[in-house]
Formats: structure tokens, sequence, C-alpha cells
């Protein structure tokens, strides 16, 4: 008995959610395809019939990765004037917190792949930067700025404070870059400054 295309596309998504998960915790070269599969409940051998190779694994669990991240952050944009925040704000409070640090496998892949990104195949690298460009563009438009040097400055602070606070072994030294960070973001907010 065969799988129909809806198990199949079932099966696959199920991969792909573990994956993400993995390289967000462990790195993009820690991701093995036999426990993927076994984490996924699936053989290894039915691989194959979902990629043509762990770099395409890799490469569209990045791309799944990156594009939740981008909508959880958009949704904090939209729901920003519901609990009287600028979009900014929403955003920084939002990334800027200890949950966020404390769990690498559901957050940002931005923060847990940047040191891995540099030794990454090329499509790896263009899908990155892609997103980082796109990340930077809604940043710059939630600050309420139309210089893209602002996008990218809150990109830099927001990726490199999430990425100390999870390498240090101090939580008071963690939590004190996570509040530095969002009052640095913060200067940044120029709508805010019209609100006021």
């Amino acid at each position: 008995m065969g799988f129909s295309q809806a198990q199949k596309a079932e099966s696959r998504q199920r991969v792909l959610d573990v994956a993400a998960r993995q390289i967000r915790e462990h790195g993009l070269e820690a991701l093995g395809v036999a426990d993927c599969m076994c984490s996924a409940g699936l053989t290894h051998g039915a691989f194959y019939g979902h990629f043509s190779s762990r770099e395409a694994l890799i490469r569209a669990a990045l791309e799944q990765a990156l594009t939740k991240g981008q909508t959880r952050l958009r949704s904090r944009t939209v729901d920003a004037a519901e609990h009287a925040k600028t979009p900014l704000e929403a955003i920084a409070d939002a990334y800027l917190n200890p949950t966020h640090a404390d769990n690498p496998g559901t957050g940002c892949a931005l923060c847990a792949l940047a040191g891995d990104s540099v030794h990454a195949t090329a499509d790896v690298k263009a899908l990155y930067t892609t997103y980082l460009r796109q990340l930077a563009g809604h940043l710059t438009q939630a600050a309420g700025s139309e210089n893209q040097a602002v996008g990218l400055g809150v990109v830099a602070t927001i990726v490199g404070a999430i990425t100390l606070a999870r390498a240090v072994d101090d939580r008071e030294l963690a939590l004190s870059i996570l509040a530095a960070a969002h009052a640095l973001v913060m200067t940044q907010d120029d709508a805010a400054r019209r609100m006021d």
C-alpha cells in the first residue's frame, strides 16, 4: 500500500520541522540525516523520497526557519497598536527576551546560524543574505525610518545580543545584554519620538 500525496507532504513537513529545529539548536554541520529522519518518525531509507540530498534538506529547513521567524516578527508589528506599543518596541520586546535567548530551537535562525553561515555553501549564504536584507527593511519601516542603515543597525544589535546572551554562562550578564540591546534599539524608534 503506497502513501498518498497528502501523507507524503505531511511526512516531508515533519522532516522539515525537525531539521529546522535541529539546525537552530546544533548548527548546520551537526544535522544528521539518520537522526533527523528517526526524530520525524521515518526511516533513513525514506529520505530520498523527500529530498535529493542533505544539502537540499538544509536549504529547505533553513528557508522554513527563516520564513517562520519573519512571519512571527511581522505579526508583532501588526499587533503592536493593540498593546499600545510602536512596531519597533513590540519587535524588541518579543525578540530581546530571555525566553527567546533560552530556546534556540524555536528562535530566530539568524542568531542560531550566524557563525555557521560563514562556512556555508553559496546557496545557504544567499538565502541567509536575502532574509537579512528583508528583515533589515522590515525593521527600518518598524522604526518609522527611511534610512536602511537604521534597520541594519537594529538587526546587528538584536542578533548580536541574542548570540552573546546565549554564549555566556552568567545569567545576570545575559539579562543585562538583552536589556542594554533593548534600550539601544529603542533609541532608533522614530515612531516613538513622533508620539511624544
